[in-house]
């Protein structure tokens, strides 16, 4: 019996995976594509493995934590026991009310569902799940960020939100609440701000990512541009963000650009495959002399 379902064994699905296990969880691991889950488990020893050597998790604790993630085979198998059941497939409104669906006769009485989705609001999936006060989204971040911003939906009973935080409190994360439900959260909206007009200038070949990316580490003082975070987050999952914003609104300015699009198409996703704005593992903005070069 596990106490937290993952579904979506991606690259937030083995991140959350990675937490809830290290943090003393039972989680079982379910994916569509059996491969997925192999890579994911493979993934979760070595970064554990990785944090143990450099000190950041106690001698042992790969081991232990290893011990308390499953492979479940089947949906059934992997969310008939849990309390809490995080959803991480791709964001597409269609594919996770098809899931939802799915989960619903599968589910304890009292289980949790909460989305990762990181802009559709709770309210356009809620009612797929038929348990609609037991429903909430929870966006996260890249492993070893630990902001989650929390969002319930207007049908979100108390007891789900105060459960979920404190969940997330026990497992070392750090709780962002919002007050009330909208399209793309809070700090997201924040971040697709930017995020949209930095991809509109590089598609009006106004600035080099790379060049947008220099500026802003010196602007801001930190290790990485918006161009580096979006290689991290994964640019497949960018655009079907901003394809989601550009559904919800109807205006033109918010669909992907193009060149996003071929930069999917391509396989040029970021980090999880060694090539997006940057070549990886050794991307340049990484690099000593990267800001002073010309």
């Amino acid at each position: 019996m596990s106490e937290i379902a993952i579904v979506g064994a991606g690259t937030m699905g083995r991140r959350l995976a990675f937490e809830f296990a290290r943090s003393g969880r039972s989680v079982a691991i379910y994916d569509s594509t059996q491969a997925v889950v192999h890579d994911a488990i493979r993934w979760l020893g070595e970064t554990m493995r990785e944090w143990e050597d450099a000190g950041r998790l106690d001698a042992g604790a790969t081991t232990q934590a290893m011990a308390r993630i499953a492979h479940a085979p089947t949906l059934a198998a992997a969310v008939s026991s849990a309390a809490f059941i995080f959803e991480n497939i791709p964001e597409r409104l269609a594919l996770k009310r098809a899931l939802f669906t799915g989960l619903a006769p599968l589910l304890s009485a009292d289980a949790v569902i909460v989305s990762n989705t990181s802009s559709l609001p709770g309210s356009l999936m809620a009612d797929a799940s038929s348990r609609a006060d037991r429903f909430i989204n929870a966006n996260f971040s890249h492993l070893g960020h630990q902001k989650v911003e929390v969002m319930p939906h207007p049908g979100t009973s108390e007891e789900t939100r105060e459960r979920v935080v404190s969940l997330l409190r026990a497992t070392g994360f750090i709780p962002i609440v919002l007050r009330q439900e909208q399209f793309g959260y809070a700090g997201n909206r924040v971040w697709r701000a930017i995020k949209k007009e930095v991809l509109r200038q590089i598609a009006a070949g106004v600035i080099a990512p790379e060049e947008l990316d220099r500026g802003w580490m010196l602007d801001w003082d930190v290790p990485m541009g918006p161009c580096a975070l979006m290689d991290r987050i994964g640019l497949d999952v960018v655009r079907d963000i901003e394809q989601s914003y550009a559904n919800a609104s109807n205006d033109p300015s918010d669909l992907p650009p193009a060149f996003l699009d071929g930069m999917v198409k391509d396989g040029h996703l970021g980090v999880k495959t060694g090539q997006g704005f940057y070549d990886y593992p050794d991307p340049s903005y990484a690099r000593p002399d990267f800001l002073n070069r010309s």
